[in-house]
């Protein structure tokens, strides 16, 4: 998918090396299907540097914010209005930029949490915990200057993994997630040592619960239920 792109200074530096010949390829960045969003938003944007044209190209803009600057510098009642414009040219744009750079976030963290709940569910979650290990893992996914998610550990240092330069990806994310919350762990129906689920010597094994069991627990009684190292069944 292709956008016309008349100025590419105008994008973030992500995507400005995607830009060639005046067209902006998305599919370098993600699939097509994803990229939907991602085209709304930037249809957007360029209705907001519109609003900027008729001051002319950045380099024509750049030359009449040096003459404001210019004329600020001077004393008295014209240098004060000069300075007062500046500002207000400097405020606006710098909003525009910050509300571009917002959406574009988040719309980039809005697929990688979806991916990261593809993945948090072929590694065997329970539906009731994707939503959550999802919202809990989002602090720990920042993104490269490409858009590619960046994976991070608990502590806030790069993830190792089996992605590009050794980096970790959201399936070694989902992975780690399931090994350390294993009470939402889909159980495959036999537990430890070969025994049937709720079997331990005889004696019911309070560690596996049911599903509707689970979802009937509130929030702390299931941090409860994980750190005794209990499963969930069914």
């Amino acid at each position: 998918m292709e956008i016309d792109v008349t100025d590419p200074t105008g994008l973030p530096e992500a995507l400005q090396p995607l830009v060639a010949e005046g067209k902006l390829d998305l599919s370098k960045l993600m699939p097509a299907e994803d990229l939907t969003g991602l085209k709304t938003a930037l249809q957007k944007e360029r209705a907001n540097v519109g609003e900027y044209a008729k001051l002319g190209k950045p380099g024509e803009i750049a030359d009449r914010m040096a003459a404001l600057e210019s004329a600020a510098a001077k004393p008295g009642k014209a240098g004060e209005e000069a300075q007062a414009k500046l500002d207000a040219m400097k405020a606006d744009y710098d909003a525009k930029l910050a509300d571009r750079d917002g959406r574009l976030s988040k719309l980039m963290q809005s697929r990688a949490t979806s991916d990261l709940k593809a993945e948090l569910a072929k590694a065997g979650i329970i539906p009731e915990g994707i939503d959550m290990l999802a919202s809990f893992a989002a602090q720990r996914i920042q993104f490269n200057d490409d858009g590619t998610p960046k994976v991070l550990t608990s502590d806030g240092k790069p993830m190792i993994g089996n992605g590009a330069d050794h980096g970790a990806t959201l399936t070694d994310l989902a992975k780690e997630l399931a090994g350390s919350n294993p009470y939402l762990v889909k159980d495959g129906g036999v537990g430890g040592g070969g025994k049937p689920p709720g079997s331990n010597g005889g004696k019911p094994d309070q560690k596996t619960v049911t599903r509707e069991a689970f979802e009937a627990m509130s929030q702390t009684e299931r941090m409860s239920h994980s750190k005794s190292g209990g499963k969930v069944k069914g």
